[in-house]
């Protein structure tokens, strides 16, 4: 959990104890603040640079904040406190998970899941009681659509995240062992025979799901590959037997400044070009497709069909 982001966050009750809450009617007047919890705000300035995650996680801390009775934070909640991307929006409301006798309704921003507690892996994250990563993935798989399902667990089992993966796989198959005969615990296994720790991003996590659903054969992830001149690539796909490297790249790495690291656009733009040429002369050939030919999926397929791979059904 980030917990740096609770400074992000006003108070509307720490102002009124040194009498300066009018400066937030001021400021929300002026549309300089944004109203993330009741009492509760944040820089319009800040808020705006943050990801749909990142924005979302804020609405949970802040409701950890006003809830006054014990709660373990779940699903989308428990997802944004380790920072596991998905693939479809953030809902409006909490995720909290609470015994089957406790009751009550989801409102006031709270999404309950009376679904009891005996049977959930718990951590404490932070000051808050969390579900496990894996307990937390599955709970998400139960509930999504499969290609959600596996953009989660990909996400959780992330190799290359700071701090390394949050999970195992084997941590996942037994947390839908626990759930057996439940209600979506068939689709959160497939979900987790089907994930992986070597997926980089969600966009490449929704490439290999389409890619499988098309009929196109398994690829090889990540594949190492090198010239005379050394490293060139770990290519997001590659099939071996058609000697077809296969990547997806979004626009990010041309605009975000995390991306470029100082660097100028146009030198980015040159240096992937040189890379993919390099790449060319080892390989006899490559596709590449943005996020957005996944939507819908038949134009990242028709992109793999002209490049000669072949369909084993439609």
């Amino acid at each position: 959990m980030n917990d740096s982001q609770h400074d992000l966050l006003l108070r509307r009750r720490d102002l009124v104890a040194i009498g300066e809450d009018h400066t937030i009617r001021r400021r929300l007047r002026h549309g300089q603040l944004v109203r993330v919890a009741p009492g509760i705000y944040a820089e319009l300035e800040r808020w705006r640079v943050l990801d749909p995650l990142a924005r979302h996680r804020m609405l949970v801390l802040a409701t950890a904040e006003r809830l006054r009775t014990p709660v373990v934070f779940s699903h989308h909640a428990a997802a944004a406190l380790f920072g596991i991307r998905l693939l479809g929006d953030w809902p409006r409301t909490v995720d909290v998970t609470l015994e089957r006798a406790t009751g009550g309704r989801s409102d006031g921003g709270i999404r309950r899941h009376c679904t009891g507690l005996d049977d959930v892996d718990i951590v404490v994250s932070g000051q808050v009681a969390v579900t496990s990563p894996a307990q937390t993935v599955v709970d998400l798989a139960r509930m999504l659509p499969f290609a959600d399902a596996v953009v989660a667990m990909d996400s959780a089992l992330h190799r290359k995240r700071a701090g390394g993966a949050l999970t195992t796989k084997d941590a996942l198959l037994d947390r839908c062992a626990a759930i057996e005969g439940q209600r979506g615990w068939r689709r959160a296994h497939l979900a987790a025979e089907f994930s992986t720790h070597l997926s980089d991003s969600p966009e490449e996590s929704h490439s290999r799901i389409q890619i499988h659903l098309a009929g196109f054969p398994r690829p090889e992830l990540q594949q190492t590959f090198v010239d005379a001149e050394g490293f060139i690539a770990d290519t997001d796909f590659y099939w071996r037997d058609c000697d077809h490297a296969g990547e997806c790249d979004g626009r990010d790495k041309y605009r975000n400044p995390a991306y470029l690291r100082g660097r100028d656009p146009a030198d980015v733009v040159i240096a992937e070009k040189n890379r993919e040429n390099r790449l060319r002369r080892v390989v006899r050939t490559v596709s590449r497709w943005e996020p957005a030919d996944l939507y819908p999926p038949s134009r990242m397929v028709d992109i793999l069909i002209r490049a000669g791979l072949p369909r084993s059904r439609r």
